[in-house]
């Protein structure tokens, strides 16, 4: 964990000191998301040895926990939190997390090309989960109706999803791109997760801590103890062990998405709450999921 805290902590201090504005923090977070997370994608599924793919069933534990966080935060959150501006982002605060940017260089680091295996053959199903599951929490509180056209456009033209559709292509196909364009695609995407963490830390945010402090305390209670602890307990007594554990790990124990600002923004939630959603969950994830490997490693399921 440490070396992420560190690219973390690199991160806001060149932003602190002036060296990246929040204009190119911006514009570093698309070309991250529409570019280099796509090619480091594309790569790992065109090179995945798929004799140790995980099975049917960790894909469908990923499905139907996600959804399950979701359905119990779109009952409850209604309940206690009376503000339309809020429910929404409140709603995907808890069940939307950073997978893609944490979730490869951690269980690279913790299971070599194992780990990269099972969080390739995640992420497809997380990014469309995510995606049309954080429009739907957003549009709810306010009475919009989510328009299944235009999220079925958003996933079909996706990057990562058609990353994943290419290098499906390639793998099952058995072809080989020429030496110099492979060569060029494993160079971009050896950027990306050093990249992906030092524009997170200059991403962070502290608008909207002090005015939304109790749900605050709610959101990084749930997200970083209550969720992993309760999804990690069940897929430990269903028998998951190892890379796809630490999958499930980061998948449940990782801080708020980045992007959940700008969406909750756009589609007219509290800016301000999403904002210090992740960047407190963001400080707090890097104490508990350390945590987590450690107790994990204790009891022998990683």
């Amino acid at each position: 964990m440490l070396p992420l805290l560190i690219m973390l902590g690199l991160g806001w201090f060149i932003r602190h000191i002036g060296l990246l504005s929040d204009g190119t923090a911006s514009a570093l977070n698309k070309l991250i998301f529409r570019l280099f997370l796509p090619v480091l994608l594309f790569n790992n599924i065109r090179n995945l040895d798929i004799s140790n793919a995980p099975g049917i069933d960790f894909a469908a534990f990923i499905f139907l926990s996600v959804l399950g966080v979701y359905l119990a935060a779109h009952l409850l959150v209604p309940r206690f939190v009376k503000d339309p501006r809020k429910q929404g982002v409140m709603v995907q605060g808890i069940f939307r997390t950073n997978f893609a940017i944490l979730g490869i260089p951690l269980v690279q680091a913790m299971f070599g090309d194992a780990g990269t295996v099972a969080v390739t053959l995640a992420l497809p199903i997380v990014t469309i989960m995510n995606n049309v599951l954080a429009v739907i929490a957003l549009a709810s509180p306010s009475g919009k109706k989510a328009d299944p056209k235009a999220l079925l456009k958003d996933i079909i033209t996706n990057p990562l999803i058609i990353a994943c559709v290419l290098g499906g292509a390639l793998l099952l196909s058995g072809w080989k791109l020429p030496g110099v364009l492979s060569k060029v695609c494993n160079d971009v995407g050896s950027i990306t997760s050093p990249l992906s963490l030092i524009v997170l830390g200059a991403s962070l945010r502290w608008q909207g801590v002090k005015d939304n402090r109790h749900l605050l305390t709610w959101t990084v209670l749930l997200k970083q103890a209550i969720i992993p602890v309760a999804m990690l307990t069940l897929a430990v007594l269903l028998g998951f062990r190892y890379e796809e554990l630490g999958v499930l790990m980061i998948l449940f124990g990782a801080p708020c998405a980045v992007s959940s600002y700008p969406m909750a923004e756009a589609m007219g939630g509290d800016g301000p709450l999403a904002a210090s959603q992740v960047v407190l969950t963001t400080i707090f994830s890097m104490g508990t999921l350390f945590m987590l490997i450690y107790v994990g490693k204790l009891i022998a399921v990683f």
